[in-house]
């Protein structure tokens, strides 16, 4: 067995595995492998030739105090069923997170399918937020809604809310607009609310339910889109918000985050998540 970086070669091994792990349909995997792959960042397991664990990392900014701070996110960590439970996926983190702290990252940060994963590797909760539920019963203030994608609107509500709750990652309009194209190849459509012509909040979500991302500016911003999405989907939706949107809701710990720098602090507060830098 032999544990590496991976190169561009591996690519098609870690699409299958990706997919047949995530269950992510075929259009979404190759795009996501399109702009998304970094095997500079990204370590395997290999039986011979075969691809038998990885860990991807996936060099972004985050928001902290106002700065831009260099974080690898973690995704696409994932074994074969007949090679798990031999801590393989342990030793693939520890190479990532290795070359993370070398490469000058201040943290690696990822979204955790357990709260205890990745606690022995160092992750810590980092991000409080709450699980939301659409609700039929509720009057909402009379916003305008347009399901006209506009980028600079939606950037407009990402970036206002970002220097409010730390931890989000930085954004600029190519970053939005490759975003906006991951969900759209999972059917992903967009709502923006206007407050006359300000725009104060947007969601993305797809007619089977899944809420793909919701940002506002206010809690009657958060709960009209909300509620229109699971209208327009004929199902109740959930979502997952900043614990300071006002809408009661189920508190979740949704990232985690590996810190290299002593200086990079994460106490919990009443947003995403507050840093200290």
């Amino acid at each position: 067995m032999t544990l590496r970086q991976m190169e561009r070669r591996d690519r098609v091994q870690a699409e299958t595995m990706w997919r047949d792990t995530f269950e992510e349909s075929p259009a979404f995997t190759a795009y996501y492998f399109d702009r998304r792959f970094h095997p500079e960042y990204s370590f395997g397991a290999f039986e011979e030739e075969r691809l038998i664990a990885m860990a991807l990392g996936r060099p972004t900014e985050i928001n902290v105090a106002g700065r831009a701070v260099p974080a690898l996110l973690v995704a696409g960590v994932s074994t074969v069923p007949e090679f798990r439970n031999k801590g393989l996926m342990h030793r693939l983190m520890t190479m990532l997170t290795d070359r993370a702290r070398a490469a000058g990252f201040a943290c690696c940060y990822l979204h955790p399918v357990s709260e205890t994963l990745y606690a022995s590797l160092g992750f810590r909760n980092g991000t409080d937020a709450l699980i939301v539920r659409s609700d039929e019963t509720r009057t909402h203030a009379p916003f305008v809604l347009s399901d006209r994608f506009d980028a600079n609107d939606i950037l407009s509500v990402y970036c206002e809310a970002q220097r409010t709750h730390d931890g989000m990652q930085m954004r600029d309009e190519e970053e939005l607009l490759t975003v906006f194209a991951d969900y759209a190849t999972d059917g992903g459509t967009v709502l923006i609310a206007y407050d006359r012509d300000r725009p104060v909040g947007y969601i993305c979500f797809s007619l089977d339910g899944l809420v793909h991302e919701l940002t506002a500016l206010c809690r009657s911003a958060y709960e009209t889109l909300l509620d229109e999405a699971a209208r327009r989907a004929g199902r109740e939706i959930k979502a997952i918000v900043p614990i300071d949107c006002g809408i009661p809701g189920e508190r979740v710990f949704s990232m985690q985050y590996l810190v290299f720098d002593d200086a990079f602090d994460l106490p919990l507060n009443n947003g995403f998540c507050r840093l200290a830098y």
